[in-house]
């Protein structure tokens, strides 16, 4: 199946890009078509795997492939030009608006001429600016009678391009560390990140009201010396997230600094009723030699030394020493990872897992998070990941041997351990990180489309460690692994008959009970909190096989004394098979059929 996976991908990026070069043939004038024919593996790879996960069988590349040649039009064009493809650019007719108070002095003290034909965006409610449809067609009547006006707001920004570098140079001059007892700020700052809280917060604000939905945006100013500052929008004010790009600059008119806050350590703004919000694309301020300097670039030579011998980044890193793989065509491999790496996709296979190893904060002792780690590799190496609260709670329900797309992957900046230089992986909701089993996609498993029934002969020619096959156990067998593995007993015979019984329980050795969450079995009697995932047990408890001990397990430390193994025959070949740990109801008859022969053998 993972094999079939990786097919998939690679053929359905093949036929979207020669759909989308159909496209550009035929409009050979539009430059935003032919960049459209650039279309990531890690994008397709996630989104079909998002939407195999959502149809159960039936499902055909056909089908497929016209769902993806949608949903990329859709993405493309809201990378490429910051809106939804519903906003449609040839609709465009007069809007009246009422510019917001704060906006008044900017008229009286600029040029008109700066505010002709300037772009701007700004969030407007549902059906604003609407024709009013009983009196739209009168005409002896004037047009403000005639529409619907856009209510005055605060929540609009103006556009600036590559010929207002004159007027940023003037009005933004300000500098992060000049920050003293001034009442007003003007900066020009470059966007590094763009956070979404999803969670409540808990900080109130200078008017005492509550600010519920955050969206943090973290900002760098042209110097090098500085850690970033962070711009909080509240509630509505959070709606202009998607304006905001990473690698775009602003310039930020008489920010609020907002008093310390708990959870950071960095300067933070707020967007009060006076702030003004002036936003220019990347490409737009390095045209216009406002953009901050390659600091790749600016290395001493003990770094230049470092950096010479370690492996070469895959994609060219941005000013801040990033490499942003979001819209990196080729698959990222295990091989390719480096520091300072955004947005990465990776795909490979689950050779281990770890239990939660909750993360202290020193400076607050009520500050815990839980800490997931495992291990993956795909045909180039390993790699360990941690993943962070919700994202590693969903990791708790896969098993060794599983195949797995992990999306929105970061890496950190190198650190000193020891004689050497490493940096790690991580994933977390905060990161947009998600997980997909593709082991357990129904439309993989089913669909004859994508995944084809294996002899067993031939995956054992091949040596293939994933595959799908049909056949009927034929047998089973109970080992126990004290200080050599044995066969306890099978369904054929037993062997052993001379070791000491009298101090072995069967139900307690092969069997567990377990976190119906995770599935995972206690190590301890009465255990309220699960190791393996960190989650309160409770009453949610079921029987479980052990797991076999793997390496793997023996490494992470998960290992256990007993196992059950099936015969699986399909008519060319016969192999042994361990597992079921999900389905012990069925098989609970047969350890009825031990028990009854372990006291026979009492």
């Amino acid at each position: 199946m993972a094999t079939a996976f990786e097919l998939l991908v690679q053929d359905i990026q093949t036929r979207l890009n020669a759909v989308f070069l159909r496209k550009t043939d035929r409009n050979p004038g539009r430059h935003a078509i032919a960049e459209a024919t650039k279309i990531p593996w890690s994008w397709i790879a996630v989104n079909t795997a998002s939407i195999l996960s959502e149809y159960p069988t039936g499902l055909t590349k056909v089908v497929l492939l016209s769902i993806l040649e949608l949903n990329w039009e859709r993405t493309f064009l809201k990378r490429y030009k910051g809106f939804d493809k519903n906003f449609n650019e040839s609709s465009a007719r007069e809007m009246d608006i009422y510019l917001h108070p704060k906006f008044s002095n900017w008229i009286s003290y600029l040029d008109h001429e700066f505010f002709l034909n300037r772009k701007m965006r700004m969030m407007c409610p549902p059906k604003t600016n609407s024709p009013i449809t009983t009196r739209y067609d009168d005409k002896t009547l004037a047009r403000k009678y005639r529409i619907a006006l856009i209510p005055p707001t605060e929540l609009l920004i103006f556009i600036l391009t590559r010929f207002d570098k004159e007027f940023v140079q003037r009005e933004f001059p300000d500098k992060i560390r000049d920050i003293s007892n001034k009442l007003n700020y003007n900066f020009w700052l470059k966007i590094i990140h763009v956070e979404i809280i999803s969670h409540t917060s808990t900080t109130v604000s200078i008017d005492s009201n509550p600010k519920l939905n955050r969206t943090d945006i973290y900002l760098m100013d042209m110097t090098s010396e500085n850690q970033p500052v962070i711009l909080s929008l509240y509630d509505q004010q959070a709606s202009l997230s998607p304006i905001f790009k990473r690698n775009d600059y602003i310039g930020l008119y008489h920010p609020t600094i907002q008093s310390p806050r708990a959870d950071v350590q960095e300067i933070v703004f707020e967007y009060s009723s006076e702030t003004v919000i002036f936003l220019m694309p990347e490409k737009e301020a390095q045209d216009a030699g406002l953009a901050k300097i390659n600091l790749t670039s600016m290395v001493d030579q003990s770094e230049s030394e470092i950096c010479s011998s370690s492996k070469k980044d895959i994609i060219k890193r941005d000013e801040e020493g990033f490499m942003d793989c979001e819209g990196y065509v080729p698959r990222v491999n295990v091989t390719d990872m480096n520091y300072c790496m955004l947005n990465v996709t990776l795909f490979g296979k689950v050779i281990g897992l770890a239990n939660n190893n909750p993360y202290n904060d020193p400076n607050n002792a009520n500050h815990k998070m839980d800490r997931y780690a495992l291990r993956i590799a795909d045909s180039t190496g390993t790699m360990d990941i941690t993943l962070w609260e919700y994202s590693g709670r969903d990791s708790r329900k896969i098993r060794a041997g599983q195949y797995i797309l992990l999306d929105k992957l970061v890496t950190s900046d190198k650190h000193e351990s020891g004689n050497k230089r490493v940096w790690y992986v991580n994933g977390s909701v905060i990161l947009g990180t998600k997980m997909y089993n593709i082991s357990t996609l129904s439309s993989l498993l089913t669909s004859h489309e994508f995944c084809n029934i294996v002899p067993l002969w031939h995956s054992k020619e091949m040596k293939m460690d994933h595959f799908q096959v049909e056949g009927t156990i034929t047998g089973w067998e109970f080992y126990l692994k004290t200080q050599a593995q044995f066969v306890l007993s099978s369904n054929n015979t037993t062997t052993n008959t001379d070791i000491d019984f009298m101090d072995l329980s069967i139900g307690d050795r092969i069997t567990a009970t377990a976190h119906l969450g995770c599935l995972n079995p206690h190590k301890k009697i009465n255990q309220k909190e699960c190791e393996f995932c960190g989650c309160q047990i409770n009453n949610q408890v079921a029987q479980v096989f052990r797991p076999k001990p793997t390496v793997a397990d023996t490494t992470f430390e998960r290992g256990w004394e007993g196992w059950v193994e099936w015969i699986l025959d399909d008519g060319t070949s016969t192999c042994k098979v361990y597992g079921g740990e999900e389905a012990f109801q069925l098989y609970a008859h047969l350890l009825e059929q031990v028990h009854q022969l372990t006291e026979w053998i009492k």
